[in-house]
């Protein structure tokens, strides 16, 4: 634990100095270089006893390049992608460190692309713990981080583009599927009878989430195993050994809901001002099932689908909270300075409970050079 915290120290000094030597686009651009660069780097170098799943990955690797039979799978994309890099290395290492790479890319990409506070949406991929649980969950944070990018896409009005990553996500996750509901809250021109509307179409689905989850398990019986009560199974998740931890952050991620709610919306730029309304909406479906169904692993797994998204929400609140202070500029830098520091303390505290409890086995951390 001390290793992770050591590492995210010396970020935070980086991410500073980063600010302080460049101009906005260009420290922006250093700070997504500097997290492909050591977070990936970090998680790409890990031995295979760091993360549940990461032993898994590393046997079907070999398991499906001898099958040689990657059209039959139940995630074709994935299969055919790991039968691809045997032509590269036949050394299990080179999985992990690709899919690492990979992720930690397509966050870094959504990143820049959404949030103007770089430094502080990479620090909060950390301290949220979406960084160590990529380490365990890989496949699906590959669909995660496609899904991601779609939305970019998505927001750009370039349609096609969204769909053409979607349907590649789906065949690498099949949970990807809930990605349809960033196509459904992009095409609504929300106001508040439609935000009315979606909440109690959202209280219909709460009352019918059985009959759909069991449609899931239908379609998908692979994960039949995620649909039963936490404490009868022994996936390493961030409910599954929380113990209320989920409920505590979802409902720190309603904090920020409320403060956006209590504020005016004054971004100059009009797309940012589209975006800003995307991700609220994302993230509000996040804390309304997040508070829902903290105890369903399925739905914890697909949530994540929307809460990552807070890593780049929580940033444009403060922008936006900051905005509505009426200071001289000067002020405002102290006090988004004091924020800024003040959200980092605060997601530390969730981030040293669940590395003591060791989620998604990350800890100790072993390099595969000192394995």
């Amino acid at each position: 634990m001390v290793f992770y915290f050591g590492v995210l120290g010396l970020y935070i000094i980086l991410g500073i100095i980063i600010n302080f030597s460049f101009e906005n686009k260009a420290a922006r651009l250093f700070q997504s270089l500097s997290m492909i660069v050591i977070l990936g780097g970090l998680s790409a170098a890990r031995a295979v006893s760091v993360g549940a799943d990461t032993q898994l990955y590393n046997n079907l690797y070999s398991l499906d390049f001898e099958a040689g039979d990657w059209q039959s799978s139940k995630y074709p994309l994935y299969s055919l992608y790991t039968y691809c890099l045997h032509f590269i290395s036949s050394n299990p290492q080179i999985i992990i460190a690709m899919n690492s790479l990979i992720i930690v890319t397509l966050v870094a990409i959504t990143i820049y692309s959404y949030s103007e506070n770089v430094f502080l949406s990479n620090i909060l991929y950390v301290t949220l713990y979406f960084f160590f649980n990529s380490m365990n969950i890989s496949r699906q944070f590959l669909a995660i981080g496609i899904l991601l990018v779609a939305t970019v896409y998505l927001n750009k009005n370039k349609i096609w583009l969204f769909w053409i990553l979607y349907i590649v996500a789906c065949l690498v996750h099949s949970t990807a599927l809930v990605g349809i509901v960033f196509f459904v809250i992009h095409v609504i021109h929300w106001n508040k009878t439609r935000f009315i509307l979606s909440g109690a179409l959202g209280i219909v689905l709460l009352i019918f989430y059985k009959i759909i989850l069991n449609l899931f398990i239908v379609l998908f019986p692979a994960y039949s195993m995620y649909s039963i009560g936490t404490s009868d199974t022994h996936v390493e998740t961030l409910s599954s050994q929380s113990n209320g931890g989920t409920l505590l952050v979802t409902i720190f991620y309603l904090l920020f809901i409320c403060i956006a709610t209590l504020c005016k919306v004054r971004f100059q730029d009009e797309n940012r001002e589209k975006r800003f309304a995307f991700l609220t909406v994302v993230m509000i479906i996040a804390v309304v099932f997040g508070i829902v169904f903290y105890k369903n692993i399925l739905m914890t797994r697909v949530i994540l689908y929307l809460s990552i998204f807070s890593i780049v929400y929580i940033s444009e609140v403060i922008d936006l909270f900051i905005l509505n202070i009426d200071t001289t500029s000067v002020n405002r830098w102290c006090t988004r300075f004091l924020v800024v520091c003040g959200v980092i303390a605060i997601t530390c505290v969730p981030l040293y409970v669940q590395l003591n409890k060791n989620l998604s086995d990350v800890i100790p951390y072993v390099s595969f050079v000192a394995r």
